[in-house]
């Protein structure tokens, strides 16, 4: 497993999305996408025609309703796109049986419900009565850049990082290198390999779970077009 540094740009411009508009749709619903709600809680359905490698397919963005996410067992979870929609792949079924507290989900659907009646999330949601008065847009995604390596997540999913000398001169030229060095580096399109696909997972975006479930830590999303794979990883620094 390693994180490649490509000679190409990144595949999606870094943009803050704050609501609906083209290519990119917050809580959808089963009529926009196929999928088990009871499994995978959505967040958002990225267009495909956002990937410099344009797909058919609309991406799904969901939260796999594990509790063993916010409790450190499973870092790292995929769903694929089949001719049944979206489903969780065969070896997060069994956990998947442990579902996120209930908490997670009452906040949930506060903030569905805040959204369709405001068109944007709130930080501020916690408070007893929201609204929409004077309050800044929360970030539904954050498509696009290059994935925030040097976290936890990241060192979870490759523990080989002394044997990736590409990884190393990133955060070397990241560290210390001239400006004109880090502003290419910057720009440069970060890849995940996976050695039991042998594919490598495109970079989309990331959300913070805080906003959707009151959770705290980060959601990081990949997307293999080939095999129609989502892979979220948690990120809790």
């Amino acid at each position: 497993m390693a994180f490649f540094i490509k000679d190409t740009e990144v595949q999606l411009s870094k943009k803050s999305i704050l609501e609906n508009g083209d290519g990119y749709t917050a809580f959808p619903n089963a009529e926009s996408a196929t999928f088990d709600p009871d499994v995978l809680i959505p967040v958002g359905l990225l267009s495909g025609k956002n990937l410099k490698d344009q797909v058919e397919e609309d991406i799904l963005i969901a939260l796999p309703n594990i509790q063993g996410t916010f409790d450190g067992e499973w870092p790292w979870i995929t769903y694929s796109l089949t001719d049944k929609g979206w489903v969780l792949d065969e070896e997060y079924l069994e956990a998947s049986e442990d579902k996120i507290e209930d908490s997670y989900v009452e906040y949930y659907n506060k903030a569905k419900a805040f959204f369709e009646e405001n068109k944007f999330l709130s930080d501020n949601l916690k408070n007893e009565n929201p609204n929409k008065d004077n309050q800044e847009k929360a970030s539904l995604f954050e498509l696009g850049g290059q994935p925030p390596l040097g976290q936890n997540w990241d060192s979870m999913m490759f523990d080989e990082m002394g044997d990736n000398p590409e990884l190393d001169n990133y955060h070397e030229v990241m560290d210390e290198g001239e400006d004109e060095e880090v502003e290419h580096m910057s720009t440069r399109e970060i890849t995940y390999f996976d050695e039991e696909f042998e594919k490598e997972f495109i970079y989309l975006g990331l959300f913070s779970y805080d906003i959707y479930v009151d959770g705290g830590g980060e959601c990081i999303v990949f997307y293999q077009p080939e095999l129609k794979k989502v892979m979220v990883v948690a990120e809790f620094s």
